[in-house]
């Protein structure tokens, strides 16, 4: 009977694991989807890089320096964050300033 118990705990254990994982986005994830938005917004010929990153509670928030062809660079800030719900399964997508006013 115990071991019953441990496969059936171990089991739940890992399907809990599966649905978090599921449930957020990584780091990769949000720098390609931000990256094609500003290479949207600006155009091709846009340099991105990583800056660096943060997760939290199902959110993802990158650091970004952009430099648009012809213009100076800017640090930008792109948070994503999965809407998983019953319902829908959204992506959420913004982008901001250092100062965190909202890209226009």
């Amino acid at each position: 009977m115990d071991k019953l118990k441990s496969v059936v705990i171990l089991g739940l254990v890992g399907l809990g694991m599966g649905v978090e994982a599921n449930a957020s986005t990584s780091v990769g994830t949000a720098y390609g989807e931000c990256k094609t938005e500003l290479k949207e917004r600006f155009g091709d010929d846009t340099r991105i890089a990583l800056k660096g990153s943060k997760k939290y509670g199902g959110s993802v928030t990158v650091k970004l320096s952009v430099v648009p062809e012809g213009a100076k660079r800017q640090t930008l800030f792109c948070k994503v964050t999965n809407d998983v719900s019953l319902l829908s399964d959204n992506t959420v997508l913004v982008l901001t300033t250092k100062d965190g006013e909202p890209l226009s």
